[in-house]
């Protein structure tokens, strides 16, 4: 499951299997292909292995799209088979650019720009290049390929406002000429023999390919380019004015559909295509999301997909109606939902003004679950039901510490660096632990709390504050903590912060404060103690992506290692449903993967 955004850098509609797709592309270079109807993700996202995948463009080959997806290099994807269809090209380029896709002679081929700011004809069935490359005077800025007559043309506008025209199979120039008024050219397209020319300052101008007559069809500031695209067979613009993105026939200037409100169009990216009889837009954004639109009525399609994987800063999972969710804090602001049953996202994305990290945990408030959010306002508790605020905390959380739960009681480590407790149920009140040093974990299970100040673990009564027994003396400083029952002992697991034991985990026993078993004594990311057929196991995330279940009593994995991020696992989680046990964790790569235990 992913939804935490990084931008939508690269989107388009076609079909896989006869299925209606929208596919896109970010930074994180995975191609993700999403059901345009369910708006669910269609299997795993898939790596191109070209790093931030800047354009996505779809084309039929074989009866059948497939993907032209420009970031490192450019490759060409079977959507349905889910593989390359030709090795990585090589574009040559510092910022690359695919400029336009097309066929001349039957044969699939694509523009894009080398790093001497020419335009280079690729072979897509092959890989290769072909010819040499289209020469010009100045940088690039937009490309398009068409029909002008019975000759197939490449089309090309540079920074000074030079249009370009060669012949796409022998590479030899047409015809050249200046846009009138647009100073920085946006977009281009090909409307039989004529190029039209949109601004990225406004306008909209005509290049009569066959007159060479340049003529300016909309003023400087009344329009802003998102995309030159297809929409059954014609060239239509998808155009901004004032706020309103909008389609426009580029061969009669007339629009088609309603008009939708945009904050900025310019961090969009948009294309448009059928769903059934339904023609739709989809417009990607900044943080991430697509939603999908019907140009007749102008109503919105279902929600918006999440679409991106920044990363995932935490993880909590519960029961919600009786099932089984997930519940994440990420770097795009948001706290989400995930039904684990079904692998999608519930209901809309919570707004949150996270501090740095999005510390949260996930708990319950009055029998009814709840996620506890560290915002920049204080700490904010939201039912998961609704999304709505059902109380809050005036304090601010340390943005590098973990926060805990037990049942209703919640622990974080103020911006002072004081420990507070928090009693959700009314009947504790706020407390807050004062320690001689900053605290720099703190954890609460099992009526006890422990703070760690650099080396020094101390432990308390939850309800009295009273200390209890003697501090605990670490090898190292403690990154993060977790109280539970091992056999008949309550028994403390802290993570080392530093080398050479960073990530280790050491276990005390509370009653003795002495070291209890085995350590792990292997790197890890994150940690978490879940209950599993009444024995306590420990649960961790690691730098390789891989989650592991290990018994603490031998500190032996019980299961193989878990396998599935592409990054750094950030947060790890256990719930407990029909018996069973489901672990989730979430990554860097913004995925959220769920195991069943039994």
């Amino acid at each position: 499951m992913y939804g935490h955004a990084d931008a939508a850098s690269g989107l388009d509609i076609g079909t896989v299997n006869g299925r209606p797709v929208v596919v896109t592309g970010g930074g994180d270079g995975l191609l993700r292909i999403w059901d345009l109807a369910t708006h669910e993700l269609v299997g795993e996202p898939l790596p191109t292995g070209q790093g931030n995948l800047y354009d996505v463009m779809i084309m039929r080959r074989d009866n059948k799209d497939v993907a032209v997806t420009n970031g490192d290099t450019l490759r060409v994807w079977d959507l349905g088979a889910r593989r390359a269809l030709t090795p990585p090209m090589d574009t040559e380029a510092l910022l690359p650019r695919l400029l336009a896709v097309g066929s001349v002679a039957g044969t699939q081929v694509a523009l894009t720009e080398n790093s001497g700011g020419e335009v280079q004809r690729w072979n897509l069935a092959t890989g290769q290049p072909l010819g040499d490359p289209l020469k010009g005077s100045g940088r690039l800025q937009a490309g398009a390929i068409g029909r002008s007559g019975d000759t197939t043309v490449a089309v090309t506008g540079e920074e000074d406002g030079v249009l370009r025209a060669w012949d796409l199979t022998t590479g030899k120039p047409l015809a050249t000429a200046r846009t009138a008024s647009i100073e920085y050219i946006h977009g281009l397209g090909v409307v039989q023999g004529v190029v039209v020319i949109t601004g990225a300052d406004g306008g909209i101008e005509r290049w009569d390919l066959a007159t060479g007559a340049v003529t300016v069809q909309a003023k400087d500031g009344d329009s802003t380019s998102v995309r030159v695209d297809e929409l059954d067979g014609k060239t239509v613009l998808l155009v901004g004015a004032h706020g309103t993105l909008q389609i426009v026939d580029a061969a009669t200037g007339k629009a088609v559909g309603h008009g939708w409100d945009s904050d900025d169009l310019l961090d969009h990216v948009a294309a448009v295509g059928r769903l059934g009889r339904k023609r739709v837009l989809a417009i990607g954004d900044l943080s991430g999301t697509v939603s999908i639109w019907d140009l007749r009525t102008g109503k919105q399609l279902g929600p918006p997909i999440g679409a991106y994987g920044g990363p995932i800063r935490s993880i909590g999972a519960t029961l919600l109606h009786g099932k089984p969710v997930a519940v994440t804090a990420g770097d795009d602001d948001t706290v989400r939902v995930w039904d684990l049953t079904r692998h999608r996202q519930l209901g809309a994305a919570i707004d949150c003004a996270c501090v740095e990290h999005a510390p949260m945990v996930v708990t319950t408030r009055g029998g009814k679950p709840v996620a506890v959010i560290a915002d920049i306002d204080g700490v904010i508790v939201r039912d998961l039901a609704t999304g709505r605020k059902v109380d809050q905390a005036p304090f601010r959380v340390y943005a590098r510490a973990r926060m805990s739960a037990d049942g209703p009681v919640v622990a974080a480590i103020r911006q002072e660096g004081e420990a507070m407790i928090w009693d959700l149920s009314g009947k504790g009140g706020r407390r807050t632990w004062e320690e001689s040093e900053q605290v720099d974990a703190v954890a609460v299970g099992r009526g006890l709390t422990a703070t760690a100040s650099g080396r020094r673990i101390q432990l308390s009564n939850q309800a009295t504050g009273e200390r209890y027994g003697r501090p605990i003396t670490s090898a190292t400083e403690i990154d993060a903590m977790a109280i539970g029952q091992v056999g008949d002992r309550t028994i403390l697991f802290a993570r080392g912060r530093y080398a050479p034991e960073y990530g280790y985990v050491r276990l005390w026993d509370v009653a003795t404060g002495k070291p209890y078993g085995k350590a792990l004594a292997l790197r890890t990311t994150t940690m978490a103690l879940a209950r599993v057929k009444s024995r306590t196991v420990l649960v961790t995330g690691h730098e390789n992506g891989t989650v592991a279940v290990w018994d603490p009593l031998t500190m032996q994995p019980l299961v193989p290692p878990f396998k599935g991020h592409t990054g750094e696992v950030n947060g790890v989680s256990v719930v407990t449903v029909k018996g069973g046990s489901i672990v989730v964790s979430a990554g860097a790569d913004g995925s959220v993967r769920s195991w069943d235990l039994s």
